[in-house]
């Protein structure tokens, strides 16, 4: 019975291992690694979009900018709508009157050229003879000279519209009239020009309308100091709806643009001169 122990038989040798130990050592040595994140981990969604959510925090304050903020400098010239719209009525109808003066006696009752163009001057020019043939006859010179100084200002204001037409940009926020956020934001938006072509166009706009204003006031003056020569002869519900208002628009209006257009101007200056003095200390 020794025998027996000391040598099994069979066909397995004496040191091999046996079938059930063998088994486990194959699936040891040939297993995966373990995955470093647990599988419901990665399949939750919860832990997706939170994932996803930190990933947006972290990158939140290196956003690139929007195409309206790059390269945006601190201060340039806006136009409001107002202005604008009041461009947009004003020189048509100077334009309009400006021929009327210069084309005399032509565009004036009973002229070549007077109907249909010039036919509803008939109205005002009997109401102001500076615009009829008293006027005329008598040879005042202040109805040409102010239609002259209309001429200088159309060219102007042309200019500064084509600027602001083909090199401005809306914007909901322009200097001038903010009324709350105004009809649908129509008051409180305009075009803004940047650069020296915004400079050069509110040069120009300002300088066009302090010309507006001083050539309409001193338009009221020379008829005050003399004795109201020219519109004396009328009743007070003419003169005040076809002499003092209409004409008062041009008082108003430019008087708005001088004072918005000369802020603008003041910022601008007060801007590069803060500019100067950081680049000195």
């Amino acid at each position: 019975m020794v025998s027996t122990r000391s040598h099994p038989q069979g066909d397995f040798p004496a040191m091999e291992p046996s079938p059930t130990k063998k088994a486990p050592r194959s699936r040891t040595s040939t297993a995966s690694p373990a995955p470093t994140s647990s599988p419901e981990l990665n399949s939750s969604p919860t832990a997706k979009s939170l994932a996803r959510r930190a990933v947006s925090n972290a990158t939140a304050d290196v956003a690139p900018p929007s195409p309206s903020e790059i390269d945006e400098p601190v201060w340039c010239h806006t136009a409001s709508n107002l202005t604008i719209l009041w461009l947009t009525v004003s020189i048509p109808l100077v334009l309009w009157d400006t021929l009327y003066i210069l084309l005399r006696p032509h565009t004036m009752e009973g002229g070549a050229i007077h109907w249909p163009i010039w036919q509803p001057y008939e109205i005002y020019a009997a109401i102001d003879h500076v615009y009829g043939w008293p006027g005329w006859e008598n040879q005042d010179g202040f109805g040409g000279a102010q239609g002259a100084l209309n001429a200088v200002e159309l060219v102007m204001y042309g200019l500064y519209a084509m600027i602001i037409y083909n090199h401005g940009v809306p914007t909901t926020r322009a200097t001038g009239l903010q009324v709350g956020e105004g009809v649908n934001k129509w008051l409180a938006g305009g075009r803004k020009v940047r650069g020296r072509t915004g400079n050069r166009a509110l040069v120009i706009g300002f300088a066009a309308a302090v010309m507006t204003l001083s050539k309409t006031v001193l338009y009221y003056f020379n008829e005050y100091f003399s004795g109201f020569a020219s519109v004396g002869h009328n009743d007070w519900a003419k003169l005040l709806f076809f002499y003092i208002i209409i004409n008062g628009l041009w008082v108003a209006f430019p008087a708005y643009m001088t004072v918005v257009f000369g802020t603008d101007i003041l910022q601008g200056l007060d801007t590069a001169a803060e500019s100067s003095s950081k680049k000195r200390s």
